[in-house]
């Protein structure tokens, strides 16, 4: 009687036993699961890009970081997640994005523009950062020279080739007396290019009209004040401001009769007749390599900052034709050449 009870008491437990093994088993591969995705998401880094405006410089460096990061095998998604956000020139809201950043922590912080880098050394003391599209970082305060710099900050600096691109206007125009450019004096790398462009054109005897224009609204007006100077060509530097508006200055000029040279890239497709273009894309690449180099435990007071490693050289036959500029047999042959068409 006694085994006939227990072996009921078993019959009717074993089903129960056997469910709460299943339950067991299931919640412990849940949570092994849970661990594992909560590592995976440990290892994903996060990283942020912050933008001072819309312009074709920025577009390209922000490609060509993320490109950059893939073709250091990493990929998004997977092993980072990138967050952009852009200013829209406005000061105010660049103070509040690198505010967020603060807050926020991102394993890298990626930033373009001269004014972002000036805000950043302000405000950002822990956070890895690497700049991308700045002229001069040492002008913008981001250290006292290439290898003397603050200890969290390094990147790319996209410094046009001023000299080479005087010694092209004398080999392609060498007539040419006085040239004109439109800069930025709220900008400090426009101001720097500026004055750049202007030595070497003195050194080459060659005289710079330089017109300051303050806002996006004065490109017209300040553009065509510019042309009435009548200089021999226009030579436009590159900063903020006058590059989102390049298409209009060279639309202005080519109404004028006169020539424009200048160093962004997408000016060749605006008209422009010849431009020296450092390589936004690949400086968005090289920043994209210097924070693999971060990520893998270099401290960034020790990485110097680098210029851009990649220059181009574009021509545009149209707009050359259209002003009866025969451009010289030699350009054909430079390294890293582009005909626009």
């Amino acid at each position: 009687m006694k085994h006939s009870l227990a072996n009921s008491i078993r019959a009717a437990i074993w089903p129960l036993f056997k469910i709460l093994v299943i339950i067991v088993v299931i919640s412990a591969a849940l949570l092994l699961t849970d661990k594992i995705s909560s590592r995976n998401n440990t290892a994903r880094k996060r990283f942020s890009l912050i933008q001072f405006n819309d312009s074709p410089l920025s577009d390209l460096s922000g490609h060509g970081i993320i490109d950059g990061l893939t073709s250091l095998g990493l990929v998004k998604g997977r092993d980072y997640d990138l967050y952009i956000t852009n200013a829209q020139g406005d000061m105010a809201a660049l103070n509040m994005m690198l505010d967020e950043a603060v807050n926020d922590r991102p394993d890298i912080l990626f930033i373009s523009s001269t004014p972002t880098l000036q805000a950043a050394v302000k405000k950002i003391r822990a956070l890895p950062v690497i700049f991308t599209v700045v002229a001069d970082p040492v002008l913008a305060g981001a250290g006292k020279s290439f290898q003397d710099h603050l200890p969290n900050i390094t990147g790319i600096s996209t410094l046009g080739d001023y000299e080479g691109m005087i010694r092209w206007v004398k080999i392609i125009l060498p007539r040419a007396r006085r040239i004109g450019t439109l800069f930025s004096p709220g900008e400090s790398n426009s101001v720097k290019n500026m004055n750049v462009l202007k030595d070497f054109a003195e050194q080459a005897g060659l005289n710079l009209i330089a017109v300051p224009v303050t806002s996006s609204q004065e490109i017209t007006d300040a553009a065509m004040s510019l042309a009435a100077r009548k200089p021999d060509l226009i030579c436009q530097i590159v900063d903020n401001l006058t590059s989102a508006s390049a298409a209009s200055i060279i639309s202005i000029a080519r109404n004028q009769k006169i020539p424009v040279f200048g160093f962004v890239s997408d000016q060749s497709k605006a008209g422009a007749v010849f431009v020296v273009s450092r390589d936004y894309y690949q400086a968005g690449a090289d920043a994209a390599r210097l924070a693999k180099r971060v990520l893998d435990g270099e401290n960034p007071a020790e990485i110097p900052f680098e210029f851009v490693r990649k220059t181009d050289i574009l021509i545009n036959p149209s707009a050359a034709a259209f002003f009866k500029i025969i451009l010289p047999k030699e350009i054909y042959f430079q390294k890293n050449m582009i005909i626009t068409k």
